[in-house]
């Protein structure tokens, strides 16, 4: 496949990523939003494989596993010992595919995230969610991951108002 075609192949998978992302933070039940959010990151991992950014796809890729975990998980020691693994995965994984400071942009978002699905209830993680959001645009922006950008920001806005929709119940 020449570059130009993967990179065509890569915003396509981008499109129906968006849709996985969107459709998840329109529900307010945490367990279908895990379901829809971890679809969505397997997508992202591969958009984000065919557009080069390696340390991007790796932790998108765990990021599907770590979100579906993240809701099965209910006594403290397994709980912190998982995140903790998944921190340190988080960790690792942007070390062994480092592509200069911005692999640090889905690092902080990825352990942001983790943190907050594994500590905080369902209002509160979407509240630190949003600045896990920040540096997903912002790597975006980097790795001209235009679907990618796009969908982030209205997710940001989708979110905003799904905590608004909360606080107001």
């Amino acid at each position: 496949m020449e570059d130009h075609d993967l990179i065509q192949f890569a915003y396509a998978v981008g499109l129906v990523a968006v849709a996985a992302e969107w459709l998840a933070y329109h529900f307010h039940c945490g367990v279908k939003f895990r379901r829809w959010s971890a679809i969505a990151a397997l997508l992202w991992a591969l958009q984000y494989l065919c557009l080069g950014a390696l340390s991007a796809a790796l932790n998108m890729a765990l990021t599907a596993v770590r979100t579906l975990l993240s809701g099965l998980i209910d006594r403290s020691v397994v709980k912190n010992l998982a995140a903790l693994l998944f921190c340190l995965l988080f960790a690792g994984l942007t070390a062994v595919s480092w592509q200069g400071w911005s692999s640090l942009l889905p690092a902080f978002a990825v352990i942001n995230t983790t943190l907050a699905q594994f500590y905080l209830g369902n209002k509160a993680m979407r509240m630190t969610l949003l600045l896990s959001s920040l540096a997903w645009v912002s790597n975006d922006w980097i790795w001209q991951a235009w679907p990618a950008l796009v969908a982030e920001s209205v997710a940001i806005l989708i979110n905003l108002r799904s905590i608004a929709k909360m606080a107001a119940d």
